[in-house]
């Protein structure tokens, strides 16, 4: 290990040792979750209900802590050494960044309608998986697909949309996809869509065991070659892993200062 790779894992270790305090977020009986009356997030609630905006935001921030904690225990196995994976752990920085980014996606319109639209767009995206898993174990719903995107058009239209946009919402082009909520979130987060893009897409091509992510942001050394084809030693980026957990950490934040603001009544 290099003098400078070895101060990338120092300041990551001590990134993820600060993140400690992110754990009571996921603790039982706390009441962080909890939206007061005369919020922002009580009035988005009462109009998506039975499908909560806050519930949703909420989720995706405790989901993107618990990938957090998993990334520190995998690399701190013990007081003596850390342990970095090749692409494993590129796994879990995106499950924290991309959850995270769906919080701070959910939270960040001041415009209630937006709020509402994005919480039912995501719906209607998780609908559609839900139906394919199904479909796959033999187990039919009790309403139709059809039936039930009407429920969440109709919800949309009562708080305020019209009709043809509430329609592309649940339907159309206007669905939500995780490029377009990461690229919205960076932005809102200052580090820019293009950034946000590139670390989700980095630790995804990692986590597919792509080959084009393996020899772009992983570190090689040749150990053989015949000329044409090379042998190479991969090992772990921890360059990388600490940028990437960097603004992971960042987007847990930001996520959890929106949902207070949000769910803060302001007199």
């Amino acid at each position: 290990m290099t003098d400078k790779e070895d101060e990338y894992l120092r300041q990551l270790l001590s990134l993820l040792d600060s993140t400690r305090r992110l754990d009571a977020h996921t603790q039982q009986n706390r009441g962080q979750w909890e939206v007061q009356s005369r919020s922002s997030l009580a009035g988005d609630d009462a109009k998506s209900d039975p499908y909560q905006v806050s519930h949703s935001a909420w989720h995706a921030l405790t989901v993107a802590v618990d990938h957090l904690q998993c990334l520190r225990s995998s690399l701190l196995t013990n007081n003596a050494s850390a342990l970095i994976h090749t692409h494993a752990q590129a796994s879990l920085v995106r499950g924290a960044f991309e959850n995270a980014a769906r919080a701070v996606w959910l939270l960040e319109p001041v415009n209630r309608l937006e709020r509402i639209t994005r919480r039912l767009g995501l719906q209607a995206k998780e609908l559609e998986s839900g139906n394919r898993v199904r479909e796959l174990v033999g187990v039919p719903d009790t309403k139709t697909k059809e039936e039930r995107l009407q429920v969440l058009e109709a919800l949309l239209v009562a708080a305020g949309a019209v009709p043809a946009d509430a329609r592309k919402a649940v339907r159309g082009s206007n669905r939500p996809s995780y490029k377009r909520i990461v690229r919205a979130a960076g932005r809102d987060l200052g580090m820019g869509e293009d950034v946000a893009e590139l670390i989700w897409s980095a630790c995804s091509s990692l986590a597919h065991g792509d080959a084009h992510g393996t020899l772009a942001f992983l570190d090689r050394q040749i150990i053989a070659s015949d000329g044409s084809v090379a042998l190479a030693q991969v090992t772990g980026s921890i360059s990388l892993m600490f940028n990437a957990t960097h603004f992971g950490v960042r987007m847990i934040d930001r996520g959890f200062h929106l949902y207070e603001e949000r769910a803060t009544a302001h007199i």
